[in-house]
């Protein structure tokens, strides 16, 4: 045998177990095992894998391939692009047994992104419903550019159409606590009622009363417990006389921190009490769904399937593929112990008589659980409270007791319907009829229009039938990737790209890392240690950064989010340097830089003059930018001539049309974020981050990790900046309100300042307040 050659028969066990997403390490393994004598190496294995996967995709594109996939599998899908180009914006799409599901189950819709599962760095947007069996299912997935409104509009559009019976809406649409979110619902379903997810709106309030209420007389521990113990008590309110009593005595025992109490009243349950409060809630059928919990644990299903978080379009509609045949499987298998397993207490008993292979076991369980409860209050209603028949749609403790009471067994339309359907099916279809849709007018408006028109015109109609005959054709272009510059010098310390799919921690776990529960001491953690930003202990950071002296010269709670510091000569250019180095000229390229701002700044000289407020001051910063014409014999540059910020920070952001962030320690000096003055952001800012970080009279190249803090918007540009570029600032807010949330906890203001605003902070990857 051939040192490394493969058999053919590995070869087909390799494509097998590549396609269950085997890791080559694993392929090789089972080889050895299954051959002793096999003289593979993993170079092999990893080549066969490579020509294996090229050969299914050939000569196709990324779109080209989606598509196909979609189109094979029979999938519901719809693209949007940016404008008139070709590239991607938005994309959605629905497993033809998932719209089938959708149609069965409209009860309760629940709806959240989440990130780090594609090179892109695109938010992928889950719909999820909820089963007969009480098991989640995925109804579409889309990857958005943006999460605005307009990006949620479309996407809910897309999954409204997927409902054939346009009076069966969901009764219920749980979100988090995003703005754009929450309008786009309220758009598309008016007639549904919308929550908020109580248990991250509670996780977020805990947070803010670590973080704002403290007591010399009482250890802070007992003090929180104490403030969210009434806090609790508001939230889960039974009705509208006992939230007003709850409200009263919440007000009391935060008497002392009147911060936390206007941040709770002004930000949660002013606009939010009837998403959020029992009192409300409970007046809708919500199955149980007050939370995000479902789509949260969808999230984490999917990751499994997601070898990393680096892969393209196709890859992902891979790996949801893969989660969806086993969700649907087991779906249909939860659904088949209906139809034929009965639990013995059931058996024989004359009030489920005519329950039993007809509703869900789920259901009987919840029954049960009113059955015994009607033991205690009885036919009594105020005691029984109906909660259950609201809220589940299902026979009270109340009702029960009057059936036992006269031996009736309860009968099947005392049950909602969504208990009584146990399978995969179109019940939409059978309540329409036939749904079949004819384009035979469009076809003959088509042929007709064809005789008519030139012969150009002809082939660009051909073109537009070829693309929707043969979808695989497609010249759709994949969202632009956000790639790092080339050129810039590899450092030692460089870490590694990140390519995990684990999310980012959420502001309240930023929180509960700087004031960690005691109880909680002796015990297993709640969430799993990760390599991410925490406040006061850096235990977890990458050695090789935390080896880097510079990082000491950036905030504390920031040095899990900087990637790497790369230092260049400080001789007054260090600036223009950083910059050079950046976008990969090499720092000896700061001359370039110069003149690039000085022909910014003189192209359009009025527009600074309204900023610098005097032909002056405009003349001086102008004059600063050019070099020297001699150089001093010290080899360093005057101070005039060095890259100052905020005045040039202005004219490097949109010269360069770059997001260009300050990051430095209070200290030392502001940290800053500067947008461009002029032109809308491109449809991915992200990857546009340029960061300086400001030791004592030097600057350094910062790099940031994805999804990281940054630094408040420079209050000139907000006067200064033209029209069309507002919107730059909107996508970074989130990460704007974070970075200042978090500055106050290092700076321990949040206990002493009472004059600073309160802030929600919007996580990236968890749920949101």
């Amino acid at each position: 045998m051939i040192a490394g050659r493969l058999k053919p028969e590995e070869k087909e066990y390799i494509h097998e177990l590549t396609r269950n997403l085997v890791p080559p390490r694993n392929i090789l393994n089972t080889l050895k095992d299954r051959s002793k004598e096999s003289k593979s190496a993993i170079k092999q294995i990893y080549n066969e894998c490579h020509r294996w996967k090229k050969s299914i995709r050939g000569t196709r594109s990324e779109m080209q391939q989606l598509l196909k996939c979609l189109e094979d599998h029979k999938y519901v899908y719809k693209i949007r692009t940016v404008g008139e180009s070709t590239t991607v914006q938005d994309i959605f799409w629905a497993h033809p047994d998932s719209v089938k599901l959708f149609n069965t189950f409209p009860t309760v819709l629940l709806m959240d992104s989440t990130y780090k599962t594609n090179r892109y760095k695109m938010p992928l947007f889950e719909i999820v419903g909820v089963t007969s069996t009480e098991m989640s299912y995925n109804i579409g997935f889309a990857f958005i550019a943006n999460e605005k409104e307009e990006n949620f509009t479309w996407v809910l559009e897309m999954c409204l159409t997927l409902l054939k019976c346009k009076d069966t809406m969901p009764k219920v649409v749980v979100t988090d606590r995003d703005t754009a979110l929450m309008n786009a619902v309220a758009k598309i379903f008016p007639n549904s009622t919308a929550l908020v997810c109580q248990y991250h709106i509670y996780k977020n309030v805990r947070a803010k009363c670590k973080s704002l209420c403290s007591s010399k007389e009482v250890k802070s521990e007992q003090l929180w417990n104490t403030i969210m113990g009434a806090w609790k008590e508001v939230m889960y309110s039974p009705s509208e006389e006992s939230y007003v009593d709850a409200v009263v005595q919440f007000r009391k025992v935060c008497e002392n921190f009147p911060m936390f109490v206007n941040y709770v009243e002004s930000t949660i349950l002013d606009p939010l009490k009837e998403k959020l409060v029992r009192a409300w809630t409970d007046r809708v059928m919500h199955i149980g769904n007050t939370t995000t919990n479902r789509v949260e644990s969808q999230h984490g299903v999917l990751k499994k399937y997601l070898l990393d978080s680096k892969g393209d379009l196709v890859k992902g509609w891979e790996a949801i593929n893969k989660m969806l045949i086993v969700q649907l499987t087991e779906i249909q298998t939860s659904f088949g112990k209906s139809n034929t397993v009965v639990e013995h207490h059931f058996q024989g008993h004359f009030l489920y008589s005519m329950l039993v292979y007809n509703i869900s076991r789920h259901a009987l369980r919840y029954i049960c659980g009113e059955e015994v409860r009607s033991q205690e209050c009885g036919r009594d209603r105020k005691k029984c409270g109906c909660l259950i028949r609201t809220t589940y749609g299902l026979p009270c403790a109340c009702l029960i007791a009057l059936k036992i009471q006269r031996k009736l067994p309860i009968r099947l339309d005392e049950v909602n319907t969504h208990w009584k359907r146990l399978r995969i099916d179109d019940y939409a279809v059978e309540k329409d009829g036939n749904v079949d849709v004819s384009c035979l007018t469009e076809f003959n408006a088509i042929q007709e229009r064809l005789k008519s028109v030139d012969y150009s015109m002809k082939l660009q109609i051909r073109e537009q039938l070829h693309h929707i005959a043969f979808p695989e054709t497609t010249s759709l272009t994949p969202p632009v990737e956000t790639t790092k510059t080339k050129g810039a010098k590899k450092r030692l310390n460089s870490s590694k790209c990140d390519s995990s799919t684990t999310r980012s921690p959420s502001y309240w776990e930023h929180v509960d890392s700087k004031f960690p529960d005691s109880q909680l001491s002796q015990s297993k953690p709640l969430i799993p240690k990760r390599k991410t930003a925490r406040i006061g202990n850096f235990s977890h950071e990458p050695t090789s950064i935390l080896r880097n002296p510079l990082i000491h010269h950036m905030p504390l709670f920031m040095h899990s989010y900087i990637e790497d510091i790369i230092d260049v000569k400080g001789d007054g250019h260090c600036g223009f340097r950083v910059v050079a180095e950046h976008l990969g000229k090499g720092e000896e390229s700061h001359v370039l830089i110069r003149r690039a701002l000085i022909r910014e700044l003189n192209m359009f000289r009025t527009d600074y003059l309204n900023i610098y407020g005097n032909e002056k001051r405009l003349q001086y910063i102008n004059d600063g930018l050019y070099p020297p014409k001699i150089m001093p014999t010290s080899g360093i540059v005057p101070v005039d001539k060095w890259l100052t910020f905020p005045d040039m920070g202005h004219i490097l952001a949109t010269a360069y049309n770059k997001v260009v962030v300050e990051l430095t320690k209070p200290e030392i000096g502001i940290s800053e974020t500067f947008f461009p003055l002029r032109g809308p952001p491109p449809s991915n800012p992200f990857s546009r981050i340029l960061c300086l970080g400001l030791i004592p009279n030097h600057f350094v190249y910062v790099k940031l990790k994805d999804g990281c803090p940054l630094p408040p918007t420079c209050k000139e540009w907000r006067i200064h900046r033209a029209k069309d570029a507002e919107t730059w600032e909107y996508k970074f807010l989130d990460r704007q309100s974070e970075f200042e949330e978090l500055m106050k906890i290092e700076k321990g203001e949040h206990r002493k300042n009472e004059e600073n605003p309160i802030i929600v902070i919007d996580d990236e990857d968890e749920i949101k307040l």
